[in-house]
């Protein structure tokens, strides 16, 4: 997959998790909305009484405010519960704050797949020891596993671009949903101001581009906006692009308002032989329990990896016979049991 050998490569994980892993935090989330039952009080209790003794050394003020912000979604959420009990979440600096993350800025929360994200404190840290609790979620859940292999994967895109393009042709790359740009921060990519020019969007303020990247001169060559995304399509700074990319984006759009806001004017934007990258998430046990666990937002699930290219080849069809010309291939997530995902790679001919 990798073409690139000077990119990094730390899609790496402790084991290989079983599927029951999964759904055991999702029934017992469905059961529990079935029944309206509260959680089992002596479980919070429990999970309480390790916070407070854990972080015994963080300001009391903020563990009491932390644990303020999570015991009601514990309350409301059985799954939650036994999850955070199971993995020794209380006992993490990281692992209620990156469940805040979640809610608040979902690209913080996907830093987590590299073990980045605040701690109990509120301070940012760029490693997660290895004696956190969180450590084996992070290196082992295939969420997180995905999500690495997705940014490598997109890493080796631009860095191809990069090096076919010339001083007097620079390659264009635009980023929709950019977040926090992993690709270009943890696999080893370097900017060539001289030879490519990137343009990143995503309407999450809670980004702070200046603190992404600290080289000045790769400014010179980068322009990120705070803006949605169909506002970006709209620029005439995008157009021309040899690469535009939608990360883990597409699945939260039903179809037809996909392709009419996001695949009709992508193709405008793009030069001949120019690619638009996005992925797919599946109907898998990881997703489920993320959605009914972490109250990760909710997704258009198309059903396994078969039915999924399908119906992106049904799509591609139809707008070839409109006159909208792609080339496709498909990627499936190559490090899980079940594929979570289908990286889409269409090419304007």
């Amino acid at each position: 997959m990798v073409r690139n050998n000077g990119l990094f490569d730390p899609v790496e994980r402790h084991r290989m998790m079983r599927e029951d892993e999964f759904t055991k935090y999702t029934e017992i989330r469905y059961e529990q909305l079935k029944t309206g039952e509260q959680t089992n009080l002596a479980k919070i209790k429990k999970i309480g009484a390790d916070f407070c003794e854990t972080h015994k050394g963080v300001s009391p003020l903020k563990v009491i405010k932390m644990w303020n912000e999570i015991c009601p979604a514990l309350r409301q959420n059985a799954g939650l519960t036994e999850f955070t009990l199971d993995y020794d979440g209380a006992k993490s600096e990281f692992f209620f704050p990156w469940l805040k993350s979640v809610a608040t800025s979902p690209s913080a929360a996907l830093e987590m797949s590299y073990g980045a994200g605040y701690d109990i404190a509120g301070e940012w840290v760029d490693a997660v020891p290895e004696d956190d609790p969180i450590d084996g979620f992070v290196r082992d859940d295939p969420t997180f596993v995905y999500n690495r292999e997705r940014q490598l994967y997109v890493a080796d895109l631009v860095t191809t671009l990069q090096k076919q393009a010339t001083s007097k042709r620079k390659s264009k790359v635009i980023d929709l949903g950019a977040g926090q740009m992993a690709w270009a921060r943890w696999h080893g990519f370097k900017f060539d101001p001289k030879r490519q020019e990137i343009r990143a969007f995503d309407k999450d303020v809670h980004i702070e581009p200046k603190r992404l990247f600290d080289d000045k001169e790769i400014w010179s060559g980068l322009v990120y906006q705070h803006c949605d995304m169909r506002k970006a399509l709209t620029q005439p700074e995008c157009m021309d692009a040899d690469l535009i990319m939608l990360g883990g984006v597409a699945s939260y759009y039903p179809h037809a308002a996909f392709v009419q806001g996001v695949i009709l004017p992508v193709y405008q934007l793009l030069r001949l032989g120019g690619v638009f990258f996005y992925d797919l998430q599946l109907d898998c046990p990881y997703l489920r329990r993320s959605m009914a666990v972490f109250s990760w937002p909710e997704m258009h699930f198309y059903g396994d990896a078969t039915a999924t290219m399908m119906h992106v080849e049904n799509m591609r069809k139809t707008l070839w016979a409109g006159g909208l010309k792609f080339g496709a291939e498909y990627v499936l997530d190559t490090y899980n049991a079940t594929p979570s995902s289908v990286m889409v790679v269409l090419t304007k001919v």
